[in-house]
């Protein structure tokens, strides 16, 4: 808005007529979801920026062949956030930094969650049986009893 009142301003100072044109964010479609070009942008180059930053705080080779999967992941979950959140920029980076971060943890979380909606699906249809009681050693009852027994009595004057 402060940008379009100096326009304003000058135009009718100067007794022209002048178009005043209100800016709009940048709105790109991918598959048929819109998302702001902006926030997606900044959520991307955030989550690079973090999942480099990781990579390159680990000690010895690392082993990129497992991270790029890992990063590629971390970027399609950032971008659906965007998608789905059409989130303002800075609130985009701040889920960029997050998802990259989380790295392999996405893949724990996603087990989790799935395991929680296809646990009822999963489960076996008969339950296992529980293991057959075994018999104590008659020596071994005798001595346990034989210690609780000098614990109680009362000490020796």
């Amino acid at each position: 808005m402060a940008a379009i009142l100096p326009v304003a301003a000058a135009a009718v100072a100067s007794d022209r007529s002048a178009a005043v044109v209100a800016t709009a964010p940048v709105v790109w479609s991918l598959l048929g979801y819109q998302f702001e070009a902006g926030s997606m942008i900044a959520a991307l180059c955030a989550c690079l920026a973090v999942r480099f930053y990781v990579s390159r705080q680990e000690n010895g080779v690392h082993p990129w062949a497992l991270d790029l999967p890992v990063s590629a992941l971390a970027l399609m979950f950032t971008a659906a956030a965007v998608v789905s959140r059409r989130p303002e920029p800075l609130f985009a980076l701040l889920l960029g930094t997050g998802f990259g971060i989380l790295g392999a943890g996405i893949i724990a979380i996603a087990k989790k969650y799935v395991d929680r909606w296809l646990g009822p699906l999963m489960e076996p249809d008969e339950p296992p049986s529980p293991p057959a009681p075994s018999k104590p050693d008659p020596d071994h009852v005798a001595a346990i009893g034989n210690a609780l027994r000098s614990l109680d009595a009362p000490p020796n004057p």
